[in-house]
Order: C-alpha cells, then structure tokens, then sequence
C-alpha cells in the first residue's frame, strides 16, 4: 500500500472512532447518562450553547448537563455531515446538524476533537439554533 493510500485509510479509521463516539454520545443522552456524555470530554472543554450562553471546563459542564437531565428538559443528538482528521492526525474537526428529538429546536454544530493516548476527545463545541 502506497503512503498516500495508508494516509487516507488512517484518516477514515480515525474518522469512523469519532462517528462511533457521538453515537455512543447521543445514545448517553437519549439516556440521560452524564457520565456517558462526559466520558468524550477534555478537562478544558469549551462549549457555546445554541443561543450563546458559554460553558468552560468539564466539572461546570457537568453540573449544567446534571441539572438539564433532573428538569427533563428536551433532549437533543448531533448528526455529523463532516468530519475531517488533520494531516497530524491528532485534531479533527466536525459539523453537522442538532435537533431536539421531542421537541421543535434545531440547529448546526462544530465541534473540535483532539486525540489524546489514543482516544479522540471533544475540545470544544459550537452549537448555533437556527429557530
């Protein structure tokens, strides 16, 4: 197999772990599993909520995700359209759709994921409602 023909089925590995991943994650959520959900965070996680509010750091994701969970608010899944592995293969970058399966919000995402040990772990999330 010729370099560039191993790069390309290294990075569609790579890619096929995250796709598995933000299932695993959406399947937490439908769950209302935090610990699920958290287990493909960093530390230092950053996310953007679909009507901006910010949230730093996995311990104050957490608390926000354990909350939403006890008020049965809606739950939502991420549906990536694109997801690309940097030519290092250690950050990757997604987009695709959210929506709310029981209720009418929508919207589109990014998210940066970087490998970490082996593991391809969520760094950061923007999430915009198109509602």
């Amino acid at each position: 197999m010729s370099s560039v023909h191993s790069a390309v089925f290294f990075k569609r590995q790579e890619e096929e772990k995250i796709r598995l991943s933000r299932m695993d994650s959406n399947m937490a959520i439908s769950n209302q599993d935090v610990a699920g959900v958290a287990k493909y965070w960093m530390e230092d996680i950053v996310v953007i909520s679909g009507e901006g509010g910010q949230y730093c750091g996995k311990a104050k994701l957490l608390k926000t995700w354990k909350e939403m969970f006890n008020k049965k608010s809606p739950l939502f899944e991420r549906l990536p359209s694109v997801i690309e592995i940097g030519d290092s293969g250690i950050l990757a970058w997604e987009t695709g759709t959210w929506n709310y399966k029981d209720a009418p919000y929508r919207g589109n995402y990014s998210a940066m994921w970087r490998k970490i040990d082996g593991l391809w772990l969520t760094q950061s999330e923007l999430f915009v409602s198109m509602d």
